[in-house]
């Protein structure tokens, strides 16, 4: 709000400035993500592992075998306290054994 650029404008194009809202400190952001992956042995043990060692936490997970693949798909939906840990924790994901995407739904 103390912005000088945002004031100027605000005066000459009220139309153009919108109420924002941003997320309190602590909150967190809930974001759903898609894990596609071959179907091995302790895969959901070490993403939502490797999801409690970044501190992040699993609200829910649905998991759709690819039939005849060998392949899984998971949907796992997240909070995190910031984007910025979200992007770190998507390429430790895309980083483990046997997945091949790790990317935000939505």
């Amino acid at each position: 709000m103390d912005c000088a650029a945002l004031a100027r404008l605000s005066g000459a194009h009220p139309e153009r400035v919108l109420p924002v809202e941003w997320g309190r400190a602590g909150s967190g952001y809930e974001v759903d993500v898609l894990v596609r992956a071959a179907d091995r042995r302790w895969l959901l043990k070490d993403i939502t592992n490797l999801i409690a060692q970044e501190d992040a936490y699993v609200l829910n997970i649905n998991s759709d075998n690819v039939r005849d693949s060998g392949r899984i798909q998971l949907r796992l939906r997240l909070k995190v306290s910031d984007y910025g840990q979200l992007s770190t924790l998507l390429g430790k994901l895309d980083a483990l054994p046997g997945v091949s995407e790790a990317r935000r739904l939505g």
